[in-house]
């Protein structure tokens, strides 16, 4: 898993990004986030509540700017596309081909789930012990019953203290223990000098299942619950 480059995110006051880092190639690369992560970079305490279930993203609406960046068309075509993404999806985004080819900073995508971070710990098991400390809190706060069950993708903003945006599939057993569907669920951690620090966990929304023994393909709940009444 790629620890870098260092995020140095800056933003215009119209809402739109520019790059203040050398390009670092990816393989499902974007610009930038630049979003201010600060309140976040405060939660020194994994078990506070002071910034438990406080979302960054929460309120900021993507405004294309008429300035532009770029001379190449398709390159700013792609990197508002990226900017769009990153504030529609609060950082969750899914790999697209119509992201830049390069990468200036900002959240990328963990490439290989499987490949070691290191020796003997895969991306899939460090994101999996991240999400689980996640769900773990999720389930004390909120007072459930959601187990953990594998990872589908991840997203990740490098620096000193490193974010990780996983996405999940999960069961809520609270209320039908014995048949509760798989769910797509999300969390949002820290992970700095070793130590992890939980910031959110939530079902997806709208609600996904995941279905099938790969957890690939999605659905709707509700187009499931529709398709099946």
């Amino acid at each position: 898993m790629d620890m870098a480059p260092k995020s140095s995110d800056e933003e215009t006051k119209d809402g739109s990004l520019i790059e203040t880092t050398d390009p670092m190639k990816i393989s499902n690369p974007g610009e930038r986030e630049g979003v201010d992560d600060a309140e976040e970079d405060n939660d020194s305490d994994s078990d506070s509540d002071s910034n438990w279930d406080k979302d960054s993203f929460d309120g900021r609406e993507y405004h294309t700017s008429d300035h532009s960046d770029y001379s190449d068309e398709d390159l700013q075509r792609r990197a508002r596309f990226y900017n769009r993404k990153v504030i529609e999806t609060k950082g969750f985004f899914e790999p697209s081909e119509d992201f830049p080819i390069y990468l200036w900073a900002g959240i990328s995508t963990v490439r290989d789930l499987d490949k070691d971070v290191w020796k003997g710990v895969s991306g899939r098991e460090f994101l999996g012990n991240m999400a689980s400390e996640c769900v773990a809190k999720y389930n004390k706060r909120k007072k459930k019953n959601v187990k953990f069950e594998r990872i589908l993708r991840a997203n990740f903003n490098p620096g000193g203290r490193t974010k990780y945006y996983i996405t999940f599939a999960a069961r809520d057993q609270s209320d039908s223990p014995d048949d509760a569907p798989l769910v797509e669920y999300q969390a949002k951690v820290v992970w700095s000098a070793g130590q992890t620090y939980p910031i959110l966990c939530r079902p997806t929304s709208p609600p996904k299942l995941v279905e099938g023994d790969g957890g690939d393909h999605l659905k709707e709940v509700a187009k499931v619950m529709e398709e099946s009444s």
